[in-house]
């Protein structure tokens, strides 16, 4: 028998599930019990979210502008001097505490946590890319203040050759 470990590692889970519920339940059953079905459901589709395709540039609709279309993609394309991967990294930089506003404190700074959830962003939006645009490669950044998001941050755009 083998057992393969996800994307947590196993250390990491026990110290999370410590340090969020003392250990009560286990780390896998933890969802279920913070969140209802439709939260899950929600949660899944958070991890594998809908991307728009504007000319070269594939961007996280969840969070563009609003009122974002072509016009609004060929002005961009003139302000970033048609550097597409700037584009990409600026409209898909993403603060993580912009949405768990209501979350503990002490989780959203905790750059351990942070990183783990961030790491866990990557990995999925990462495979749902490469399942829609198997021929592109995107390169993900983490860290802090990416292009003026306030706190944690995670960001993606596509390597191009120059």
């Amino acid at each position: 028998m083998k057992t393969f470990d996800g994307l947590i590692p196993p250390e990491q889970r026990a110290a999370f599930n410590e340090q969020f519920i003392g250990g009560a339940v286990p780390f896998f059953s933890y969802a279920t019990e913070k969140c209802a079905i439709d939260g899950m459901l929600a949660a899944a589709h958070f991890f594998t979210p809908d991307f728009t395709l504007i000319g070269d540039c594939v961007f996280l609709t969840a969070i563009m502008p609003p009122d974002f279309d072509e016009a609004s993609y060929r002005e961009m394309k003139q302000r970033y001097h048609g550097d597409h991967s700037a584009m990409e990294r600026w409209v898909n930089a993403w603060s993580v505490g912009d949405y768990f506003l209501n979350a503990d404190p002490k989780y959203m700074d905790d750059e351990q946590i942070l990183s783990a959830f961030t790491d866990c962003l990557q990995y999925y939006w990462g495979q749902r890319l490469k399942q829609l645009f198997p021929d592109r490669e995107f390169i993900f950044e983490t860290g802090y203040e990416i292009e003026g998001e306030l706190g944690y941050s995670i960001t993606f755009y596509q390597r191009r050759s120059r």
